[in-house]
């Protein structure tokens, strides 16, 4: 009642400023499917695609936040045409160019919403839950989605209340065994050094450290580091949460045996790695901009050639290093990446680099304003199903520029020449986006399907050095959805301590990694520890660690 209670008050506020959301021109709705009809001449036919064609158009108007209008209508064009033609079935996806949450406080203000809201955060889910603007799914699920039923199995119990009710569904759940996080190393570099083993975060210290000292400057003759990083988004609170799985730590937690979580500032752990990372920066071999610059700035480097390894995430590496390299450098040589490497440390009983969450990135509703829940349910068991997968990640089928062929019959197969572009490194993405990819996504899965194939299409053909990250890493890839799924009530004190103590953990963490000496950086980090016990970290690790437990016990995973 609380919550509610800041809801109402909050909008009848907004009321006062603002105008119904359907009223913004071009930056308001991106209706991509061209033309409009009642009835379709395939009516009660199931097409090639395995969907059963409506007598009349079924029209949803869904939005899905913050995106360019222009960009969104010119890729959706091509399938949001098939869709209508073969499917009897017109989506009107709805994005704006400003903030997704200023938006949805909008539309609440107003009462002008569409008939689904997707790719929502979890705790606004709720909020629209909590205020009656959310349509009760179980009935639907059980009546009309088989599908959902079938392909989400065990996983769609986590997205139940505590009356075992389900008012919203997930876009992009589902576990896909890969690994995102690893240290990495310059390759070639590393095999001029004679590729010394290494298994321990001090002997990946030794191997940057070589490989730094054979090229302690790039062509342009500025600086090499070892390591480097950026302040964008989550970081640098990331870098401990992801260093922290060398040392046995669950994204930035230790989890005993009753399955209590302790932050990684209140743990040996948490020192541990603080002091290996300062240890970069007093012998110069950390980027100094570590805590201070952007992503692009550090990207511009990597391409640069100004680091010898890198520890996060794989992406960022191939698209500043070897993608630029290989059309940027006539001397290019497939050596010339950052490969993926499995490092513990000796008091860790196992490395948790890769903890995954099974529950995707938004969540999904029904709102209040649909007249049609059914026939929306319909077609999200469509979207989830094999074929659906298909047609909604890899775009349309049987054109030059496809990555996949359809007969009329039902059986498909891979158009060897754009996928072979996959495999070489040579893939189009622009034409891959006008096919409609990814473009309608509302309660997608990423999971592996039967047949071996999954909604991302370059994972479909992971070159060898793919391949070769998650065979090293596959031990490190972990469920953590128990705890990804907990989410830090509005009203509640512990919500203001959490963010009092991430500020605290934000900058208390760089200035120790920057110490100057390691007795300042152990100093540093235990003025870091006070400040946040101060400031309410007890209360945040209680918190965590009752839901975490509750998550288990729901899910049976205990």
């Amino acid at each position: 009642m609380k919550r509610l209670g800041i809801m109402l008050l909050s909008l009848v506020l907004l009321l006062t400023t603002v105008a119904g959301c359907g009223s913004e021109g071009k930056d308001s709705e991106v209706s991509t499917a061209t033309g409009s009809q009642s009835k379709s001449s395939a009516a009660g036919k199931v097409n090639e695609y395995g969907w059963e064609v409506p007598e009349k158009t079924l029209e949803i108007s869904y939005y899905v936040g913050q995106d360019n209008p222009d960009t969104v209508a010119k890729n959706s064009k091509l399938i949001s045409d098939l869709l209508l033609e073969k499917f009897n079935v017109k989506l009107n996806k709805i994005v704006y160019d400003t903030d997704m949450i200023e938006k949805l406080n909008l539309m609440l203000a107003s009462n002008d919403y569409p008939d689904v809201i997707s790719n929502m955060k979890v705790d606004e889910a709720l909020k629209w839950v909590d205020l009656g603007k959310a349509q009760e799914l179980t009935p639907l699920i059980d009546e009309y989605g088989p599908e959902i039923k079938k392909q989400m199995g065990d996983y769609l119990k986590r997205y139940e209340d505590d009356d075992g009710k389900i008012f919203n569904l997930p876009v992009g759940w589902g576990l896909l065994p890969i690994a995102d996080a690893a240290a990495q190393v310059r390759l070639d570099w590393y095999k001029e050094i004679g590729s010394p083993e290494f298994k321990t975060p001090d002997e990946y210290y030794e191997v940057l450290k070589k490989l730094v000292e054979k090229h302690p400057v790039n062509a342009a003759g500025e600086k090499v580091y070892a390591l480097g990083a950026w302040k964008d988004d989550v970081y640098p609170t990331m870098i401990p949460e992801q260093l922290g799985g060398i040392w046995g730590l669950k994204r930035g937690y230790k989890e005993d045996a009753d399955h209590n979580l302790t932050h990684w500032v209140n743990t040996d752990e948490g020192l541990e790695l603080t002091k290996w990372y300062n240890r970069f920066a007093r012998e110069g071999l950390l980027d100094p901009d570590t805590f201070t610059q952007k992503r692009d700035d550090w990207g511009a480097k990597c391409s640069n050639e100004r680091y010898a390894g890198h520890f996060a995430t794989w992406w960022v590496t191939k698209d500043f290093g070897n993608m630029t390299w290989l059309k940027t450098k006539k001397d290019y040589s497939d050596d010339m990446r950052y490969p993926h490497y499995d490092i513990k440390a000796p008091t860790a009983e196992k490395s948790y680099l890769n903890p995954k969450s099974t529950m995707g990135w938004g969540r999904t509703i029904i709102t209040d304003k649909c007249k049609n829940p059914k026939d929306v349910m319909k077609w999200w068991n469509f979207e989830v199903s094999d074929m659906g997968t298909k047609l909604l990640s890899w775009g349309i089928p049987n054109t030059e520029t496809s990555v996949w062929n359809l007969t009329d019959s039902g059986e498909w197969s891979w158009n060897q020449n754009m996928t072979k572009t996959l495999e070489d490194s040579t893939f189009d993405q622009a034409k891959f986006d006008l096919n409609g990819g990814v473009s309608y996504w509302m309660v997608m899965g990423q999971q592996l399907h039967e047949d071996g194939t999954q909604a991302w299409i370059d994972q479909n053909f992971p070159s060898k050095w793919f391949k070769l990250k998650d065979e090293n890493l596959k031990d490190t890839v972990f469920d953590f959805s128990a705890f990804f799924a907990i989410s830090l009530p509005a009203d509640e004190p512990v919500t203001v301590e959490n963010q009092q103590v991430r500020d605290i953990v934000t900058t208390g963490f760089a200035n120790a990694v920057m110490s100057k000496t390691e007795s300042e950086c152990v100093a540093k980090f235990m003025e870091m520890r006070e400040k946040a016990s101060k400031a309410g970290l007890k209360e945040v690790e209680d918190f965590y660690s009752q839901q975490y437990k509750k998550n288990l016990v729901k899910w049976n995973m205990e």
